[in-house]
């Protein structure tokens, strides 16, 4: 039986026009894509939050006291992973905070520069409005977020099974 791919089968396919496409340009399909990276490094955060609460009640509930935990190395480590976690994350917050609040300064300091930035920006990749280093802090904080929880649950899981 020889299978024919529909379009060989109708003919040619006509290009899809702006009426029927999912998004009206590609304007629309950028903020389509930004608003759905918002969402995801929210859920990022929110759920980093989450495994390391989980995490610090899932030690005390497997172990009972502080004495049980400080004298269980594995219990320990993943523990002091998810108080680096949340303090690499508090501490995140607050200077991407300060950059962002930098930008508005810069961008209110001189609107004509700011417009100039803009222009230069289109059609290249730049990360205006932001900056190389807000969008470098926002990247090594997002595996931060992602990888020292999950370290701290893999060390938790270790100390559940071998104590």
């Amino acid at each position: 039986m020889l299978l024919i791919p529909p379009a060989a089968k109708d003919g040619p396919r006509k290009p899809q026009s702006r009426d029927t496409a999912l998004y009206a340009g590609p304007a629309e399909g950028l903020k389509a894509v930004r608003n759905d990276f918002l969402y995801w490094t929210r859920r990022l955060t929110d759920t980093s939050f989450e495994l390391s609460l989980a995490l610090i009640g899932a030690n005390w509930a497997a172990f009972g006291s502080v004495q049980k935990i400080l004298t269980n190395g594995w219990a320990r480590a993943s523990l002091g992973l998810v108080i680096v976690s949340l303090a690499l994350s508090l501490f995140g917050a607050k200077v991407m905070g300060e950059l962002h609040r930098r930008r508005i300064n810069y961008a209110t300091g001189n609107s004509k520069r700011w417009e100039e930035e803009a222009a230069a920006a289109l059609g290249r990749t730049d990360p205006w409005p932001f900056t190389k280093g807000i969008e470098r802090l926002g990247r090594c904080l997002r595996e931060a977020k992602t990888w020292l929880p999950l370290l701290a649950g893999a060390l938790f899981l270790v100390a559940l099974f071998i104590a």
